[in-house]
């Protein structure tokens, strides 16, 4: 009986994770798509930011055998963005990856552009088909259910990452096969002091 009793507590306990993690992020969801939405605009050192938000995936990626990894130039220019929200674009890009690939590799990668800073997640996941990427940003839209059950997913967690892009200027797209793994990109225009766009320096 007690073993019983365990094993309802653990449902009762994932369900009420889960429907925690969903009104998190449906409150989220619905301050960036709030009209007038704002942004606390600072000079952020995406480089020091990244990197210190991968490692908050160590623990998950080693219990299932991914090898993380990071990149970025060492000349890579500071942006003018909200790093609270930057940082959870990162986490819920990250988090997508790790609930999506049972092995191999995770990427995170930044890169100098013209007049933008291009961020792009890797990984070897199960991939998504085609005919599915177009949808993928809706918000609880999910490419597997069952694994979605299984992971906790709210299937708002890519909706938050566009929101958040486009409140920053940028753009995000996605590259993904079944069996391929899926390659998210986000181009963020690096600004100048004044907020107007300026060249990278």
């Amino acid at each position: 009986m007690e073993g019983k009793n365990r094993h309802y507590v653990e449902i009762i306990k994932r369900n009420t994770d889960r429907l925690i993690n969903i009104v998190r992020d449906l409150l989220l969801l619905a301050q960036l798509e709030e009209r007038g939405a704002e942004l606390e605009i600072e000079e952020v050192d995406l480089k020091g930011l990244a990197e210190q938000t991968i490692r908050l995936f160590d623990a998950q990626a080693r219990e299932k055998g991914i090898i993380l990894k990071f990149e970025s130039p060492n000349d890579l220019p500071r942006v003018h963005a909200d790093p609270f929200k930057i940082e959870q674009m990162l986490i819920n890009l990250l988090d997508n990856a790790i609930k999506y690939t049972d092995n191999g590799e995770i990427g995170l990668v930044l890169a100098r552009g013209d007049r933008h800073v291009i961020i792009s997640v890797h990984d070897t996941g199960i991939g998504m088909p085609k005919e599915k990427l177009s949808r993928i940003f809706e918000r609880f839209y999910v490419v597997d259910k069952s694994r979605s059950r299984k992971t906790g997913g709210t299937g708002l967690g890519l909706s938050i990452v566009k929101h958040i892009a486009l409140l920053h200027g940028g753009e995000i797209s996605v590259e993904s096969a079944p069996g391929a793994g899926s390659h998210f990109y986000i181009s963020l225009p690096v600004r100048s002091g004044d907020g107007s766009a300026g060249p990278l320096s």
